[in-house]
């Protein structure tokens, strides 16, 4: 078992938004932890331990589902449940975001010119 792992309940959370109903050689749950492990270990595809389904197998899951869009929708499910978990008063969907994309450079003497966008090197 590795650290990545789902628990039993996380995989019946899992398991709600995405029903396996299908009789298959590898569990989804099995597929679904080769991703939560190459995720967090930042391992190459052909380095997938050998306790998870073949690697070609999980890549093929992992493209199928961000093309139909079912990784997405699965995150987003899990940040509301999450969000709605955490206080009661607060919506499923956040509804302000707060981008900030300016740097600063500084002199040598470490004096403020004037804001940096990195971005637009300006």
């Amino acid at each position: 078992m590795y650290e990545t792992d789902l628990t039993d309940f996380q995989w019946q959370v899992i398991q709600e938004i995405v029903p396996d109903t299908r009789r298959r050689k590898y569990s989804l749950r099995l597929i679904v932890n080769a991703l939560l492990y190459l995720t967090k270990s930042g391992c190459q595809w052909r380095l997938l331990p050998h306790e998870f389904p073949p690697f070609p197998l999980v890549y093929y899951y992992f493209r199928r589902w961000q093309a139909d869009g079912r990784w997405a929708a699965l995150n987003q499910a899990l940040v509301r449940r999450q969000r709605q978990r955490a206080a009661p008063f607060r919506q499923p969907s956040p509804s302000v975001a707060i981008l900030d994309a300016q740097s600063l450079k500084c002199s040598e003497r470490g004096i403020l010119d004037k804001g940096f966008d990195g971005h637009k090197k300006i």
